[in-house]
């Protein structure tokens, strides 16, 4: 399914992705525009997702941080390509990420071990 044209509609969106893998999580909007919007999600003291998505260029970047380092990510800067687990710098192209499998990805990525 194809991610949504709108801001709002993303916002939803992102909410029913993380409310369908985290239903305790809470989402923050962190910052709203007329076209555009970025979203939060903490996962415990030092891990955080974020999405953002604009509506006029559909940009889009769905980020799971880590002590304030991108450690995996999607995002559509040129073509969709993925920020992989294991090498976040690099760049491996990809098909259009669904918000529900970032989220359970980014769940998974983020567990201690």
């Amino acid at each position: 399914m194809p991610l949504p044209d709108d801001r709002d509609t993303f916002e939803a969106a992102f909410r029913a992705a993380v409310a369908a893998v985290l239903p305790s999580a809470t989402v923050e909007v962190v910052a709203r525009t007329i076209v555009a919007i970025k979203l939060r999600v903490d996962l415990d003291e030092d891990r955080f997702m974020d999405v953002f998505f604009n509506e006029r260029n559909r940009r889009t970047d769905l980020v799971l941080i880590e002590r304030g380092r991108r450690v995996f990510g999607y995002d559509n800067l040129g073509d969709w390509h993925c920020h992989p687990l294991a090498v976040p710098d690099r760049h491996e192209a990809c098909a259009e990420p669904t918000l529900e499998d970032f989220v359970r990805a980014a769940v998974t990525g983020s567990r201690r071990t």
